[in-house]
């Protein structure tokens, strides 16, 4: 249970950083080198929490072994997805 605590409270803090990076364009320090187009990396990290959310939420919600593998195959396509967006994030949008 504590595992899942700490899993939550690390996905409420990608989530509450991609808000921020969408709606102001402020990132962390660390990003702001690297990162071109920020309101896409925030969106990217709003696609991989909810990969995240749907990963931790799958032990609660997923009664029979096809919805959990179905839902373990959601969260993967969310978490790659949101890597995707914010690898894309890096590099000047295409003309």
């Amino acid at each position: 249970m504590v595992w899942t605590g700490l899993a939550a409270a690390a996905c409420a803090l990608v989530a509450v950083s991609g808000v921020v990076a969408v709606t102001t364009g402020r990132m962390l320090p660390t990003l702001q080198g690297r990162v071109v187009r920020p309101e896409l990396w925030g969106l990217g990290q709003l696609v991989f929490a909810a990969g995240m959310a749907t990963g931790i939420s799958l032990r609660w919600w997923a009664g029979s072994l096809a919805m959990g593998d179905a839902g373990t195959a959601a969260a993967l396509v969310l978490i790659v997805f949101g890597c995707v967006l914010q690898w894309r994030a890096q590099h000047p949008a295409p003309r």
